[in-house]
């Protein structure tokens, strides 16, 4: 479950907090920049870039550029150990040029981290629900673990590992019957969990990602 903490998200922390190691950080689409402030304060020796299309107070100790990242990066071939991409991809033209540059970016070794909308709940209309990132008419795709893996597979990412957050239980469909007989109903719902009967990917609303460069020197 995604719960938001001073501002941020708890998934996302969690995902940072395994993941990213003191070392050269690209922060892409920072905003303001909240999460490079709080990689900071966990890793203060950790050397931060961070990059978006309007300006922000960025904090001190971290490096923040203006920029437009649908065109070449303003940066040499792997200055990164890590790139930081927490919903970006859905927003961007051209994923290709984006992935590509990266790419380039990175350290052999390095990884990308990132997050995306999850694709699988889009029967939820039919039925008058849906997720909020389905209202932002600024994202232009989503994915499935399978289309994401192959994406970055494509722009020569090897090792590539997501897994799905947020979204909602299937016990919330427990709350459409009576009172006396709700707690049977989540019994019953938890039970078809379990045996796999229900398939509850279909109800999440975010994928992460995290996927590698090729280190050819460990080869």
């Amino acid at each position: 479950m995604t719960t938001l903490h001073n501002g941020l998200s708890d998934v996302k922390l969690k995902y940072l907090n395994r993941f990213v190691k003191e070392s050269a950080i690209l922060d892409l689409g920072a905003g303001n920049c909240q999460y490079s402030e709080w990689i900071k304060l966990m890793l203060p020796k950790a050397d931060i870039t961070a990059v978006d299309h309007t300006n922000s107070d960025s904090p001190k100790d971290v490096s923040f550029h203006c920029l437009d990242i649908e065109k070449k990066l303003p940066f040499d071939d792997s200055s990164f150990e890590t790139i930081i991409a927490f919903d970006i991809l859905e927003h961007i033209n051209s994923v290709d040029i984006l992935l590509d540059e990266l790419f380039r970016v990175l350290k052999p070794g390095g990884i990308i981290l990132g997050s995306v909308p999850h694709d699988e709940d889009h029967f939820l209309p039919a039925y008058n629900l849906t997720f909020y990132h389905r209202s932002d008419v600024t994202h232009k795709r989503y994915y499935v673990p399978k289309t994401l893996i192959k994406t970055l597979t494509e722009h020569n990412f090897i090792n590539a590992e997501t897994w799905l957050e947020g979204g909602v239980s299937p016990a919330v469909f427990a709350e459409f019957f009576p009172r006396l007989i709700k707690p049977v109903v989540k019994k019953a719902i938890g039970l078809f969990r379990r045996i796999k009967l229900i398939k509850t990917d279909i109800l999440k609303s975010d994928l992460f990602f995290i996927a590698y460069k090729e280190d050819s020197e460990k080869l």
